[in-house]
């Protein structure tokens, strides 16, 4: 109780910071989506590359289970470790724009160009709405470190090696909402794409 009292806290205690960052990532899937569709066949890089062999993607999609841990291990490895959290101890606040670029890009090849990427697009945009949620949080731990470290005032300390201790110790405390989201948006999605997608298909 004392540690989602403690998250609660943190997440009340900048609501400006945090629903900008909400707008940041949101915004990055937009405009991602609407220049896919202005540009049909354009292509970027992700922080996923490389190919898939067949065997796991019948596995997958046979096993939501499989296809839903698969998931969850990219996005809080993949996406939110080494894409917000990792490049943010180093520098302060660039896992932001990392993962506001990668979104962009998930916009891009999500846009809904023709008909089936549409109609996939109707289960998908609850994945995304869940997971985006996810990243925010945790963009807002790192945006936390990041101005107790320039300013640590800002956290209740003096030096900024102090500062940088506190800003990972909120960092931790939002780690828990966060995986929490994710594995919600990663069970959904993979769920909704075994069960739920080949029905609206065919429908």
């Amino acid at each position: 109780m004392k540690l989602l009292r403690t998250t609660a806290d943190i997440l009340r205690s900048d609501r400006r910071a945090l629903t900008l960052l909400l707008v940041l990532i949101f915004g990055a899937l937009l405009l991602g989506m609407g220049t896919g569709m202005l540009f049909p066949g354009l292509e970027l890089p992700t922080l996923v590359a490389g190919g898939v062999s067949d065997d796991l993607v019948n596995t997958m999609i046979t096993n939501p289970w499989f296809f839903g841990t698969t998931i969850l291990l990219i996005n809080v490895f993949v996406a939110a470790v080494g894409g917000i959290v990792l490049p943010s101890l180093v520098v302060p606040f660039l896992g932001i724009p990392v993962i506001a670029l990668y979104m962009f890009n998930v916009g891009v090849s999500i846009a809904p160009t023709d008909p089936t990427t549409a109609t996939v697009l109707i289960p998908h945009s609850v994945t995304l709405v869940i997971e985006l949620t996810g990243y925010a949080v945790v963009m807002f731990g790192v945006l936390q470190l990041g101005r107790g470290w320039i300013r640590p005032a800002y956290l209740g300390v003096d030096t900024r090696r102090r500062a940088y201790v506190v800003g990972l110790r909120r960092l931790a405390c939002l780690a828990l909402p966060a995986i929490v989201i994710l594995v919600i948006g990663a069970y959904y999605e993979a769920f909704s794409v075994v069960y739920l997608l080949p029905r609206l298909l065919v429908g």
